[in-house]
């Protein structure tokens, strides 16, 4: 089974023109169960080698604020550069090392209220454009998970008419989210031929405070939204998450 780690970032900005947030972006990070063992273990060995101890032991976070320690804010303003990019380098080694797949959906959000308030758009009237992109993402989630059967099967059967369904994806959100729910209640529901039987129906929360594969796809959220941004300039970490095959899909939504 799949635990597909979900991270939905950019609804806290100040209205569609927030030149900080001009994207809503849903990430999910897929990591195998017979993976997440040995995730989790080198994530408590980083904590040890960086902070001397453990997540959540005193004086130690229990999370990692990527914003803080990219711009060298508290707790991390004594840190010198070097030191806090290799904080940073060392939690992605741990998915470059198993090129984890990362899967990416993202919606414009100006282009969003530009077609919600158009009558000629099939969008007219449309007031979650973080639900459409969820849907995005579903619909790159069922791709990766009908490709991997795929890979896994005899050429001659591929043509048959089901599928053996070989591995699960759970949904495991960091926050509770209606636009999240109501996308995966839609899509599930919906009778076409790109929804999977290897989906759950139903989203598990995972906090990032407790939970190492939510810790990383925040952290991954990060630096895409900020590539997002300013795609033209140089970004170190996102060409690092690409080149080291774990960011595997960077799907938009597409407008009429």
């Amino acid at each position: 089974m799949y635990m597909v780690f979900l991270n939905e970032s950019g609804k806290t900005g100040a209205g569609d023109n927030d030149p900080a947030q001009l994207h809503y972006l849903h990430t999910g990070l897929l990591v195998h169960e017979n993976q997440y063992i040995s995730m989790s273990g080198e994530y408590d060995a980083l904590f040890r080698r960086h902070f001397g101890a453990r997540p959540r032991s005193p004086g130690v976070p229990a999370e990692l604020d990527t914003d803080a320690i990219y711009n060298g804010a508290a707790p991390f303003e004594s840190w010198e550069p070097e030191q806090r990019a290799e904080l940073l380098q060392d939690c992605f080694n741990i998915l470059i090392r198993r090129e984890t797949p990362l899967l990416v959906s993202y919606i414009d959000k100006a282009e969003f209220q530009n077609a919600a308030q158009s009558e000629s758009n099939s969008l007219a009237g449309h007031d979650d454009p973080s639900k459409l992109a969820f849907g995005r993402f579903l619909l790159a989630l069922t791709m990766f998970l009908d490709e991997n059967v795929m890979s896994q099967m005899n050429p001659d059967d591929i043509m048959d008419s089901t599928w053996a369904v070989n591995d699960y994806a759970m949904l495991m959100a960091s926050a509770d989210s209606e636009s999240v729910k109501r996308g995966l209640t839609e899509f599930l529901s919906d009778e076409s031929d790109t929804v999977t039987p290897s989906m759950y129906d139903d989203i598990l929360i995972a906090p990032p405070d407790s939970s190492v594969g939510a810790q990383l796809v925040s952290m991954c959220a990060y630096f895409i939204q900020r590539w997002l941004q300013q795609p033209d300039i140089p970004h170190s970490y996102f060409d690092a998450l690409r080149d080291g095959r774990v960011i595997q899909v960077i799907y938009p939504y597409q407008f009429d």
